[in-house]
């Protein structure tokens, strides 16, 4: 029996937001399973177990059914559903539907799991081209006595309405479903019936819908009878919207929110999100009720695919005076900065700083933080000043996202105005904030500028980190003051020697690129022994032999080896490696020769083998 919707709303909307947690950021998968996880299993009922705990991770569940398939290995059916089931949760549709058309349809031992049935039988409905695919599964679950649902049937029903003729089949369909239809709830897929054909602007067809739904017991309710009087509506056919406002009145019942609830973070769920917002936005745009956590899934969903009509979402919500989960309101804001949607994430802010949603610092942040990456700098600087007002005492990270939105748009006297006011208002900057200035003045080519924040970070006991160093010394190197970018290296090995072993690189690569090999090897060969150095050292060898430099690089080669001579076969490994990439052959031949000759490339190495292949 399906739990009361009182106990499983919550609980739904919490599947839908962990769904929509994994499918709305594919670049950051689970953890990789142990080594244990990832063993071949002998027998199916072990595999299955392994099946099971691999299934979240896709790279382990596609090696394990690659290893199984490799063995010959049978699979029950409860493993092949498994399969189809996990590879179905992460939009792997045509490995599902391949596992699910192997399941056997006659085994009274393990029928077709309806789960399984009704989330393929959505899937395939809403991906374009796979209809055909989708009616044989309807035919399956038919067949072998399968429960439907609102999802499973509904996404299909609607997918068949959307066709030219639809409205036969879809009646033939529920007259068909009969009894296996208990679960399904008849209101809101006569809804997305009549959704379907008005979004083909087949809207003469939807109404006559309307009638033969109710005639067969599907009673369409007052969100289906909106839908199709909103299209004739959008039609200019105002005659025809006021008879349907009047069957509305008549014949339909009033739509229990908790349904569309449910059926809304089902989709979600189950990855059907476009469904979702076609649903949420008939049952918003008609002023019906919805609860709070299915418009917090819906905003934070939908705007990864439609940032419109998530803030059009978040507006309704904010309208009955409510506000938006802080997750969903990060990912809205996201997404509107990616769609370069700043002036719609201003008007959302202002009806939220208007409505009080900002109780706090952090609150205030998080305005002013967005506003900043959405380059809508005048407004965050008078939210700023309103935290200011409040006594609030905004935190040094405002300061720094406004910050780097006046140096992202090039506005530096404003930038230099408000460092001025972080110390009047009492607040210190950090380190972030002077690399944030001292990126900026480095590419605008401001050594006074940069050599004065470098300067301040030391009186203030800020320990500027590689960031720091390599973007001045890099601005230095660039202007030929190789005196002054050494002195500047010289304070990262005071300071710390992995900080120094990462600047030494970079400080390399910039004289290198500079063409002053002079002062590169100087530096290397003057660098502290506690200072990792050996990608340096390969800097340095590089760029020299693709210059042609090759006797200054044996000469250095053999410095190496008579003071670094614990690491000079890794500097030589990782040398022979970079060479591939080297810009004359002409140039590698002749060090290689040298190698050879003194018996440190022997004739097994593969350099030498390509050198006689060329000379054949």
């Amino acid at each position: 029996m399906a739990p009361r919707p009182s106990t499983y709303l919550p609980r739904l909307a919490a599947a839908a937001a962990r769904a929509l947690s994994v499918s709305a950021r594919p670049n950051h998968p689970a953890p990789y399973p142990s080594p244990a996880a990832t063993a071949p299993a002998s027998s199916p009922h072990a595999f299955h177990a392994h099946l099971a705990s691999v299934a979240p991770h896709l790279p382990s569940l596609l090696a394990a059914l690659s290893r199984a398939r490799a063995a010959r290995l049978p699979l029950p059916p409860a493993t092949r559903a498994l399969a189809a089931a996990a590879l179905l949760r992460h939009g792997r549709l045509p490995d599902a539907l391949a596992h699910f058309s192997l399941l056997p349809d006659s085994d009274p031992t393990a029928p077709l799991p309806a789960p399984l049935c009704n989330s393929l039988l959505a899937a395939l409905a809403s991906s374009t081209g796979s209809l055909a695919h989708a009616r044989k599964v309807l035919d399956r679950m038919l067949a072998g006595a399968v429960e439907l649902d609102t999802v499973g049937f509904g996404v299909f029903i609607k997918a068949v309405s959307r066709k030219d003729g639809g409205l036969a089949d879809v009646i033939w369909l529920v007259d068909v479903v009969g009894h296996q239809g208990s679960r399904i709830n008849r209101s809101v897929a006569a809804a997305m019936v009549v959704d379907g054909m008005c979004r083909e602007g087949r809207i003469e067809e939807a109404w006559h819908a309307l009638e033969e739904l109710r005639l067969h017991g599907w009673k369409p309710d007052f969100v289906a009878y909106r839908i199709v009087s909103e299209g004739f509506r959008a039609a200019g056919r105002v005659e025809e919207e006021g008879k349907i406002l009047k069957q509305k009145r008549k014949l339909g019942v009033a739509p229990r929110k908790s349904e569309y609830g449910e059926c809304m973070l089902a989709l979600v769920s189950n990855r059907l999100v476009t469904e979702a917002k076609e649903m949420a936005e008939a049952v918003v745009l008609g002023d019906f009720p919805i609860d709070d956590d299915v418009l917090n899934v819906l905003v934070g969903s939908v705007s990864d695919i439609d940032v419109d009509g998530a803030a059009m979402f978040c507006k309704f919500m904010m309208e009955k005076g409510r506000f938006p989960s802080t997750e969903m309101l990060v990912r809205l804001c996201e997404n509107l900065c990616k769609s370069k949607k700043g002036e719609e994430m201003w008007k959302i802010f202002s009806v939220l700083l208007e409505k009080g949603y900002c109780k706090n610092a952090k609150d205030y942040h998080l305005v002013v933080s967005f506003l900043g990456k959405a380059g809508k700098v005048r407004e965050a600087y008078d939210v700023l000043k309103e935290v200011k007002r409040k006594r609030l005492e905004p935190d040094v990270s405002s300061y720094n996202a406004l910050m780097e939105a006046l140096c992202r748009d090039d506005l530096l006297r404003p930038a230099k105005k408000l460092w001025d006011e972080m110390f009047t208002s009492g607040c210190s900057p950090n380190l972030q904030t002077y690399n944030i200035l001292i990126t900026k003045f480095t590419e605008m080519g401001e050594s006074e500028e940069v050599q004065q924040l470098f300067d301040h970070m030391f009186q203030k006991g800020v320990a500027p980190d590689v960031a720091t160093y390599t973007s001045f010394i890099s601005m230095l190197c660039q202007e030929n003051k190789y005196e002054q970018a050494l002195e500047i290296f010289k304070k990262s090995l005071a300071q710390d020697a992995e900080v120094a072993s990462s600047v030494l690189s970079m400080f390399i690569l910039a004289l290198c690129k500079q063409g002053n090999f002079k002062v590169a090897l100087t530096v290397m060969c003057s660098v502290p022994s506690g200072v990792e150095n050996m990608n340096s050292h390969i800097i340095v060898l590089k760029n020299l032999t693709d210059i042609g430099e090759v006797e200054i690089a044996i000469e250095h080669l053999i410095w190496i080896r008579n003071n670094c001579s614990s690491n000079f076969q890794n500097i030589m490994n990782e040398l022979m490696a970079s060479l591939s990439t080297s810009a004359s052959l002409q140039h590698v031949t002749k060090l290689i020769q040298y190698l050879h000759s003194h018996r440190l490339v022997d004739d097994a190495d593969p350099w030498m083998k390509l050198m006689g292949n060329v000379y054949a």
